[in-house]
């Protein structure tokens, strides 16, 4: 299982390189971004005065002067945070794992009351991958269809499915491809065919499209 984790946390990165902070930052390269998949989010923009209150600062300037109109896009690349994470596994499968009550402190989770952006590392992937596989463990057990192993055209189904409802977004055809190659062929070693399907599942939940906004 170690070995099929690895491989999905080098492919949710990818869209993850730069400084999560950074709400500015770029893609990474060849990365489809933006609403279109084609382009990146906007920066931000200044383009009208804020209206409501004012605040004027020591300076004698005004808070609101220097305030920026937010492009939704750039929203879209932000990190989803821990707290967020047990509601959109029940959206997603209608399960939520036990695990994830405990892992808080892999996520890095500001405690209550407080805000820091969220950041994913290395143990933070790894937990979700682990913590993705629990819950799709539990959603493949509750369908049939899924007690056999996975064919070409049952993946491109389920993969298409289970990507649509996740990324909130239909996913490219070479996202589909990626995803039936990985079900009848990268994990076709495994016996047990709801543990296939639940590969499949957990790498489509561990990945930069699911874990951002």
């Amino acid at each position: 299982m170690k070995t099929y984790a690895l491989l999905f946390v080098s492919l949710g990165l990818v869209a993850c390189d730069d400084d999560p902070n950074a709400l500015l930052g770029s893609r990474g390269p060849n990365a489809a971004g933006g609403v279109d998949g084609t382009t990146g989010p906007a920066a931000l923009e200044c383009t009208a005065e804020a209206k409501g209150r004012s605040y004027a600062l020591f300076d004698g300037s005004k808070l609101e002067a220097s305030r920026a109109n937010e492009n939704f896009g750039v929203n879209r690349a932000r990190l989803k945070p821990y707290d967020v994470l047990a509601g959109e596994f029940q959206r997603v499968l209608g399960v939520t794992p036990p695990s994830l009550a405990g892992a808080a402190s892999s996520f890095d989770a500001p405690p209550p009351r407080w805000f820091a952006e969220t950041k994913y590392g290395g143990v933070a992937v790894h937990a979700m991958f682990d913590i993705s596989f629990e819950a799709c463990g539990a959603w493949t057990k509750t369908r049939p269809e899924m007690a056999t192993a996975p064919t070409a055209e049952t993946a491109r189904a389920q993969c298409s499915e289970l990507m649509r409802k996740a990324w909130s977004r239909t996913p490219a055809p070479e996202e589909v491809d990626a995803c039936v190659d990985l079900a009848t062929t990268k994990v076709s070693s495994e016996p047990d065919a709801r543990r296939r399907w639940s590969y499949v599942c957990a790498s489509v939940l561990s990945s930069s499209q699911f874990l951002t906004f």
